[in-house]
């Protein structure tokens, strides 16, 4: 659990009281319990910083209380009370985990360790008495609650918070976020009823109890309200002491956000710079201290490949497309975005990426065992390959099938016993088409000899031209590739190798990628349902380091 110290965020508040005013007719209390000992932080504090600023603007006394312990919140609420007596109007904001009980229901304080029926009332405030001050008031008491909503209730207790609205009490339940746009836009706006202006204003807030359409919180202008006197400390100047105390984003995020044209503008935005430099070249330091060599850094774009992040290369150099691929991983796995690996995301990456390896690999293993069974069992149909078009049939279904050197084979001796019983005329003709090999010069053939010793080969070898011709923006694309990837021997010597190891045969390893070279690359991006190109793309080469 994050803490900060108590004294951080409490200055915030010292800062903004050093403000002098007159005595006010108007009581305000805030009450936020954002740093738990045992139970998860929430959000609130930051926000009710501006919420007392804006009261005292207002002209109320504001009584605040941030992460104490019960004891002292409880003086806060007496404290609160005193000052309300005799007043017009008061307002009430709590903050933090909130349970219900039997008789009441409860804020945690700071120390509370998930509280039963029992132990609630020493960790905890109850509202009740809160409510019953605010029912003197009837008319002009408000009370906003912005529960966690996370369960942290023990035995006896409900994380479900409801309050019954006292007669005259107006009680807005949201988020801190809603609820503070609700009372800046609309329960401290001058002149502005309630019910009008929640019905035309922020959403996400529950309204209970007293909402009227006609009666204001605040009266419009002047009237009834003290008039403050001020220093010349402005609210911008109030607020940017408060950021500097902070010292860290969230303050001058918030400076920002309130006084965006601020006199301390530039100061803010360069504090944000240097805290962002800050925070790269620690993150920079940090990924510099796992000595990763160059093999290792394509470990690691090889991991981040498998894991949908395309780092643009396997080439062991974190350019801008691998920075940006672990910008990628490190948001889709809840890390801080920075850009630079750190030790716990490095092995929380290697374990995911082994994990997808291996399941691509026992996809892969089974789609080949099933591939292979098919492909036997129309070898078996086609009758293992006895007549001419039995095996065309094969080839074309399976042109880098188990067996398409033996369909091949024996498609070969066919035309050569063919060429034997050829007229002489006729074969002079066939060779010229085949030393052409064009659509052109197979359908010359075929016009002439329609019925020819030749013609199941032409019309074979004119499909094959026009699926070729369909494929041939891929064939380009993927042989461009390949020039990327794998466009030095030493790399294509790897690949070889690796097809080799993983079962598939090529009888001369010597990086040339021949044509057993291609076929096996065939059939590996087939057994891993990649496209079947026959060149070493990206992918191919990813689920080639991949495979085992």
């Amino acid at each position: 659990m994050r803490h900060k110290p108590f004294a951080t965020l409490a200055t915030s508040f010292a800062v903004l009281a050093t403000v002098p005013q007159i005595a006010a007719a108007d009581a305000a209390l805030i009450i936020v319990q954002s740093e738990y000992e045992s139970l998860p932080d929430v959000s609130g504090a930051a926000q009710a910083v501006t919420l007392a600023q804006k009261l005292e603007d207002s002209g109320f006394t504001v009584t605040s209380s941030l992460d104490q312990e019960a004891d002292d919140v409880r003086d806060a609420v007496q404290e609160f009370r005193e000052d309300a007596e005799g007043g017009d109007r008061v307002f009430v904001y709590l903050a933090g985990h909130m349970v219900g009980g039997p008789r009441d229901s409860y804020l945690l304080t700071h120390e509370a360790d998930r509280p039963n029926a029992v132990s609630v009332a020493g960790e905890a405030l109850a509202i009740g008495p809160i409510l019953d001050v605010l029912s003197e008031f009837q008319g002009q008491s408000i009370l906003m609650a912005a529960p966690a909503g996370e369960e942290v209730a023990g035995t006896g207790l409900s994380d479900t918070f409801e309050l019954e609205a006292p007669q005259g009490v107006t009680i807005l339940t949201g988020p801190v976020d809603r609820i503070i746009r609700v009372a800046n836009e609309v329960v401290l706006v001058p002149g502005l009823p309630l019910g009008e202006g929640l019905d035309g204003g922020p959403g996400g807030v529950t309204a209970t109890g007293f909402v009227s359409n006609v009666v204001p919180f605040l009266p419009a202008g002047d009237e009834g309200r003290v008039v403050i006197e001020r220093t010349e400390q402005s609210p911008d100047d109030a607020f940017w002491v408060v950021a500097r105390t902070m010292d860290d984003e969230e303050g001058y995020s918030l400076y920002l956000e309130y006084f965006p044209r601020g006199a301390h503008n530039q100061e803010a935005r360069a504090a944000l710079r240097q805290i962002e430099d800050n925070r790269a070249n620690r993150d920079e330091t940090a990924e510099a201290a796992l000595n990763l060599n160059q093999a290792a850094r394509r470990q690691v774009q090889r991991n981040l490949a498998l894991l949908g992040h395309d780092p643009k290369g396997i080439d062991g150099i974190f350019g801008p497309a691998t920075r940006a691929a672990i910008r990628s991983y490190q948001s889709a796995n809840d890390f801080t975005v920075t850009g630079y690996l750190s030790r716990d995301m490095l092995a929380r990456m290697t374990a995911q990426a082994d994990d997808r390896a291996e399941q691509l690999e026992r996809e892969a293993a089974e789609r080949q065992a099933r591939q292979e069974r098919e492909d036997r069992r129309y070898w078996e149909q086609i009758g293992q390959g006895r007549d001419e078009a039995g095996l065309r049939a094969y080839l074309d279904r399976y042109p880098d099938g188990l067996f398409s050197e033996v369909a091949q084979d024996r498609l070969d001796d066919i035309e050569a016993a063919k060429r034997s019983e050829a007229q002489a005329q006729e074969r002079d003709f066939w060779d010229r088409v085949r030393n052409e090999d064009k659509p052109g010069s197979y359908r010359a053939y075929l016009d002439r000899y329609p019925n020819g010793l030749f013609a199941q080969e032409a019309r074979a070898r004119l499909d094959q031209l026009s699926q070729n011709q369909q494929n041939e923006a891929q064939m380009a694309a993927a042989e461009r590739e390949e020039q990327t990837v794998a466009g030095n021997q030493v790399t294509r010597l790897l690949v070889e190798n690796r097809l080799v190891s993983l079962g598939f045969d090529i009888p001369e390893v010597d990086g040339v990628f021949g044509p057993t070279a291609r076929r096996a690359i065939r059939r590996f991006q087939s057994s891993r349902g990649l496209p079947v190109t026959g060149f070493v793309t990206q992918e191919t080469m990813v689920r080639l380091l991949a495979a085992f």
